[in-house]
């Protein structure tokens, strides 16, 4: 009877333990499941903001909406280089974009008290781009950015340069310069400065005395190289850009530029100041002109320097970015405010 007692007495306590242990587990997973969903809804920290709006103790799910939500607007295709059948100039291509959702999500969980947070972006690259067209000239930028870039043909006018380059440096603005290389052999420390100060520097031809329409195919060359090699010697850079004097176009130049992996600039809007015009006729051409992707000539003369100032500050009222011909075709371009 002792043994059966005494078996009843521990099988008992068997039972009482087992209930306990069930308790304990069941609390345990109460207060984990608590802690979880407390953690899970104050995920993001304090003041951090995406894309405007603040966004903090959001939960993890209501960050993924947002964020899918965000990447739905401002998903954008990719643009194809084409070309345009009024100039047969190339118009240059533009990345599509689309948010990556799951790498933004985690940005934002991971972001610091007070942080600003912008959507990972992933590129969409197009179909064709300007390279599938290195033959053809450019007239100007992608007509969806709102930009402009001012081409500066320099083979003369050396005294009104230091005044263009400080109007430029005042409005914050890069431009492109088209160096004559013989002007440029005697202008060394004035090319530096040029593309010391942001500014871009490209090929003009060496003389602009001989039009390349009278050079065989082979003395273009040599005399695209001589420019692009003194250049590269003042300057230590490629020179990516040639624009022939008087804007001549033929199978050899074109031809030619693309061998080099150069490309030929032509424009959209001419000041003409080298008949010097008068500085306000000259920004009311420019002005009543100005497109998306234009792209403005001009010289270093001193109505330039005054129509400069007028037409600087016109763009920026019309909206337009000014910048060097290499941000103009440069294809990662979407604004977020622009969404």
């Amino acid at each position: 009877m002792k043994k059966y007692a005494i078996f009843g007495i521990l099988s008992g306590k068997v039972v009482i333990a087992v209930i306990l242990g069930l308790f304990l587990i069941l609390l345990l997973l109460v207060i984990n499941d608590n802690d979880f969903k407390e953690l899970s809804s104050t995920k993001v920290n304090p003041d951090v903001t995406f894309m405007g709006e603040d966004i903090e103790k959001m939960s993890e799910e209501e960050v993924t909406e947002c964020v899918k939500q965000v990447s739905r607007k401002m998903y954008r295709n990719p643009v194809d280089a084409s070309i345009d059948p009024v100039t047969e100039g190339v118009i240059p291509e533009l990345y599509g974009y689309q948010v990556d959702i799951a790498a933004t999500v985690q940005k934002i969980l991971s972001a610091s008290q007070g942080d600003i947070v912008d959507p990972v972006l992933n590129e969409i690259l197009p179909q064709y781009t300007i390279e599938d067209f290195p033959e053809a000239p450019l007239y100007q930028g992608n007509s969806a950015k709102k930009q402009v870039s001012f081409l500066v043909n320099v083979a003369w006018g050396e005294q009104h340069i230091q005044e263009m380059l400080g109007i430029m440096e005042e409005h914050n603005i890069k431009s492109t310069f088209f160096l004559i290389g013989k002007w440029a052999g005697k202008n060394p420390d004035l090319v530096k400065e040029i593309v010391s100060r942001g500014h871009e520097a490209a090929n003009h031809g060496y003389r602009d005395t001989v039009l390349m329409s009278r050079l065989s195919a082979e003395e273009i060359k040599a005399d695209i190289c001589k420019t692009n090699n003194l250049i590269k010697e003042i300057t230590g850079e490629e020179v990516k850009f040639f624009s022939s004097h008087c804007g001549e176009l033929n199978e050899d130049i074109l031809r030619t530029t693309a061998e080099l992996n150069m490309r030929t600039i032509m424009w959209s809007l001419d000041t003409v100041d080298w008949k010097l015009p008068g500085a306000e006729k000259m920004a009311e051409k420019i002005l009543n002109g100005a497109h998306n992707g234009a792209t403005v000539l001009m010289h270093p003369t001193e109505q330039t320097q005054e129509a400069l100032i007028i037409i600087i500050k016109g763009l920026k009222e019309q909206g337009y970015d000014i910048v060097t011909l290499s941000e103009l075709i440069n294809p990662c371009y979407w604004r977020y405010e622009n969404l």
